[in-house]
């Protein structure tokens, strides 16, 4: 990080022992994908290899969709291909020579991944006028902190009587109901 003039720290929050870093944005992220050397953090230089070969094929995702002319089969295929290489199962046996890891595995797929990989290239045929640019996950982003910020403050977190336990998200969505409910049908405040 230091070669690459980007400022970045690991630190332990306050009265934890849980470890925070910073967070890298927009241009910053954009170097580190393309030119952190990592082989100064993986002992396997194969697995540095295959890591950075999956970045350098999200890179080119990254700059696919925002070029106007990419269209959704170059996309999907370009896509597939990224995670067929994310998947790429082990070669060989673990206790001989030549033996080359799994990069992940199907359980490591996130749901953006998951649009990226199943929805996007639909997106760019449909909103090809607008390009894939013009929108934005912030809204989606805003309801996350929006239900743990609710989950932390005014649910039981998966606790509370015996008998009437119920799942917090369960109890996320049923204040978000009430909250509904009431601002639907005017019912001040106090009630």
């Amino acid at each position: 990080m230091q070669r690459l003039k980007i400022s970045f720290q690991f630190w332990y929050e306050r009265n934890s022992n849980n470890l925070s870093h910073t967070s890298l944005m927009g241009p910053d992220k954009l170097k580190v994908l393309r030119e952190l050397d990592l082989t100064a953090i993986f002992q396997s230089r194969t697995r540095a290899m295959q890591i950075h070969a999956l970045w350098d094929q999200f890179h080119d995702l990254y700059y696919l969709i925002q070029d106007r002319p990419t269209t959704e089969v170059i996309f999907q295929c370009e896509v597939q291909a990224w995670l067929d290489s994310f998947l790429a199962p082990s070669i060989g046996h673990p206790n001989k020579s030549g033996f080359v890891r799994e990069v992940y595995r199907i359980q490591d797929i996130t749901p953006y991944m998951h649009v990226l990989v199943n929805h996007v290239s639909e997106f760019i045929g449909v909103h090809r006028a607008f390009g894939l640019t013009a929108f934005s996950c912030s809204a989606v982003e805003k309801k996350n902190h929006m239900q743990i910020c609710l989950y932390f403050q005014n649910t039981l977190k998966d606790g509370g009587y015996e008998n009437s336990r119920k799942s917090a998200i369960l109890e996320i969505l049923e204040h978000e109901n009430w909250q509904l409910y009431f601002s639907l049908n005017d019912t001040p405040n106090f009630f």
